[in-house]
């Protein structure tokens, strides 16, 4: 019996060391994997920041070259001040005459002088070789007796030569501060110029993620760690190590679920969109000052055969990933007039709003389609689109141009999720914005901490200022809707009204209240 358990020991030993020496090179990999896509991430979302950073610098350079600028005196950093008020988000101008000192540039805080060693501009990089008139480089230069170093985007035009000290530490940050010493991430332009660095060196590496610009002479360098490796796969050992080996083929198992699961979604996603269960609900935008329905959201949900209504927060995600949100959106558009056609017919000011997703704004499909349905008498004056900060436009240009072709069909324009996301007041300064939506975010400080509220008082101090509608979102409560009175928001859209309604439900709440 002894002889035949040590057999039987042996073997099972045997299985198990194989087994956990697998399971110790399939959790080095997992954590090889997490901490790949980990800096792969940082790596293309700062790609994506200095991209944006570098378009609205661009943009600013044209509108930097009409300045009746002349030289340094009290009136031409006034005409530099006044400059940067209107484009804030812009960071720091320079600008020097054709007449003034070569070296030395003027701003709003007074004389920049590029340094000595910088000055025959060796790691200068044009970004149009045929004309010559964006220079981009990293230059040291002296302000008040300091030493500084940064990133510059020049322009050489007829009567003066400008520049845009292009700033990346002012307001983003893709990491947490506690983890500094673990990720380690480069800017640098293609010369390699160091132009920004996050985090601390890193030793024992592994490899370097490398992503470069497709727009700009830079790149973004992430590094990969060995030690980060090694702990993320002893933090995963030490809780799993009696199971791993089940653990392992229970997650197999379990993933191929998943991917048979979302497979399963998308095609249920497509039957339900070709058989109209995925329809619009609509909530009310109230004039909270005399509570007159002055328009709505149109808002999707799934309503299966059986009368289920599934919230949109279970299929929104798997929509906006596998692109079937376009022809959605083109099929809620146009059964927006039929569902709602006694409100339209009966008020000629109300209007309806639909959500895009950033694609939808720039392609050139969707604005075509929108200017079919106006000729065949669509009526494009009773719609609102919104567009959201959430997610970035990639090309703002072209953006604007869309968008003015659909508010010359008399569609109005909003912007969705105000100061939560990527576009913050570039959309603003770029886009033609009819009206402003405050996020609840920022609608529940009113609440929660009333003498707090800079950036809600901000955002509706400059819709003033740009003469734009305001409408409050998520508005709950009468004490949110009596403080956004006070401060001179009365368009106001949440549950302290109503919740978003079927549509004959939303025609006979709109009648209730024309009475």
């Amino acid at each position: 019996m002894a002889q035949f358990r040590s057999k039987l020991f042996l073997p099972i030993v045997g299985v198990f060391l194989g087994v956990f020496s697998l399971m110790l090179l399939l959790s080095y990999a997992v954590a090889y994997w997490r901490v790949i896509t980990e800096v792969t991430s940082d790596a293309e979302q700062m790609v994506n920041y200095v991209e944006h950073k570098l378009n609205y610098a661009m943009r600013n350079m044209y509108k930097l070259e009409q300045l009746n600028y002349e030289k340094c005196d009290d009136k031409g950093r006034a005409e530099l001040e006044q400059f940067l008020l209107h484009h804030f988000n812009g960071g720091l101008f320079f600008v020097r005459s054709s007449q003034e000192q070569r070296f030395t540039y003027c701003s709003v805080v007074g004389q920049i002088v590029v340094a000595q060693k910088d000055r025959n501009f060796e790691n200068l990089i044009l970004l149009d070789e045929v004309n010559r008139q964006f220079p981009l480089a990293v230059l040291n230069y002296n302000w008040r007796e300091q030493d500084s170093r940064s990133l510059f985007l020049g322009y050489i035009g007829k009567k003066s030569t400008s520049a845009i000290r292009i700033t990346l530490d002012d307001s983003y940050a893709f990491f947490d501060p506690d983890c500094t010493k673990c990720r380690h991430v480069e800017v640098r332009l293609t010369n390699d110029s160091l132009v920004y660095v996050m985090g601390e060196p890193l030793v024992d590496l592994v490899s370097t993620v490398r992503i470069e610009s497709d727009r700009y002479p830079f790149y973004v360098a992430s590094q990969v760690n060995r030690n980060r490796i090694l702990k993320m796969m002893t933090n995963n050992l030490v809780f799993s190590l009696p199971l791993s080996f089940f653990v392992s083929l229970l997650c197999a198992y379990l993933f191929k679920l998943l991917q048979r699961s979302e497979r399963t979604l998308k095609q249920q996603l497509k039957r339900a969109i070709r058989q109209r269960e995925l329809v619009a609900f609509y909530q009310p935008i109230m004039d909270a000052a005399t509570g007159r329905i002055v328009g709505a959201e149109a808002l999707v949900r799934w309503v299966r055969a059986n009368g289920e209504v599934i919230p949109p927060v279970r299929f929104i995600d798997e929509l906006e990933r596998t692109a079937l949100i376009n022809p959605l959106t083109i099929q809620m558009l146009e059964q927006l007039p039929e569902d709602l056609e006694p409100i339209f017919a009966g008020d000629d000011e109300f209007r309806c709003s639909l959500n895009l997703v950033p694609e939808q704004v720039e392609q050139e499909d969707f604005c075509c389609h929108i200017e079919q349905l106006a000729t065949s008498g669509f009526p494009t004056h009773q719609i609102a689109l919104e567009i959201t900060e959430r997610l970035p436009l990639r090309n703002l240009e072209v953006a604007n141009q869309h968008l003015e072709r659909l508010k010359a069909l008399g569609v109005m324009i909003e912007l969705d999720d105000a100061g939560t996301g990527y576009g913050g007041a570039s959309y603003l300064q770029e886009l033609n914005i009819d009206i402003l939506k405050i996020d609840k975010l920022f609608v529940d400080t009113l609440v929660l901490s009333p003498n707090n509220t800079p950036v809600l008082d901000a955002y509706i101090q400059m819709a003033k200022t740009l003469k734009m509608e305001v409408i409050a979102e998520g508005v709950e409560t009468h004490e949110q809707s009596l403080a956004l009175l006070a401060r001179g928001v009365h368009l106001h859209q949440g549950y302290y009204f109503s919740k978003p309604l079927p549509a004959e439900e939303f025609i006979q709440f709109w009648l209730a209240k024309q009475n």
